[in-house]
């Protein structure tokens, strides 16, 4: 059972542990864009714009397209259908499946929303795994600033916990299933304030 909470606690500190993250393995790029009323995207949004808490990062092309995000969970960019690989500080691997990033963003409101998909994560920590889906939903309008971007962000997840089964007589360890995170969309979401990072939209 101590063994356990731990892992649950590593959930919940998970932000600052992984490190070391490696390019995404090819794949291909795919973001949904939707525009409505015939608008187009607004090109102060194109660039980089960083959240006030839990490591957010979201990066905007020309065309609206999200190129590439850091998520709460591991704090780690992903880009959309790519696999990313990190490492744990003491060398633990994991896996980061990214899915879909579909955006849509409505010209009369300014209200800019995001689907992240992420199709599977794996992380070993403490002996354990963690791992299963994830999904972020980020909705939220622009400020006249035109450099704030006030959003919240529903998450919903079904992450297992597998820990080491002390049984086992094999030589290497065997894990067994311990317990379930567990969270829908219809949870009290988190607001994050992203902040336009300077320069960061320039044409080059």
């Amino acid at each position: 059972m101590k063994q356990r909470f731990c892992i649950l606690s590593c959930l919940v500190l998970i932000l600052p542990v992984l490190t070391c993250c490696q390019e995404p393995t090819t794949s291909k790029n795919r973001t949904v864009v939707t525009i409505e009323d015939n608008g187009q995207f607004p090109q102060f949004m194109v660039g980089e714009w960083k959240g006030d808490k839990f490591g957010w990062e979201i990066v905007f092309d020309a065309d609206g397209t999200v190129s590439s995000a850091v998520i709460a969970l591991g704090q780690v960019r992903i880009k959309p259908n790519q696999i990313t690989e990190v490492q744990g500080r003491k060398g633990e691997p994991g896996i980061f499946e990214a899915g879909d990033c579909d955006v849509n963003y409505n010209p009369k409101n300014h209200e800019i929303s995001i689907n992240i998909e992420i199709k599977r994560a794996y992380m070993e920590i403490g002996g354990g795994v963690l791992k299963g889906p994830c999904q972020y939903f980020i909705i939220g309008s622009v400020l006249e600033d035109e450099v704030a971007w006030d959003a919240e962000v529903f998450t919903a997840f079904d992450l297992v916990v597998l820990l080491p089964d002390p049984n086992s007589t094999n030589g290497k360890p065997v894990h067994k299933g311990t317990g379930n995170f567990q969270q829908d969309f219809d949870m009290t979401p988190d607001r994050v304030i992203f902040t336009k990072v300077k320069g960061s939209g320039d044409k080059r």
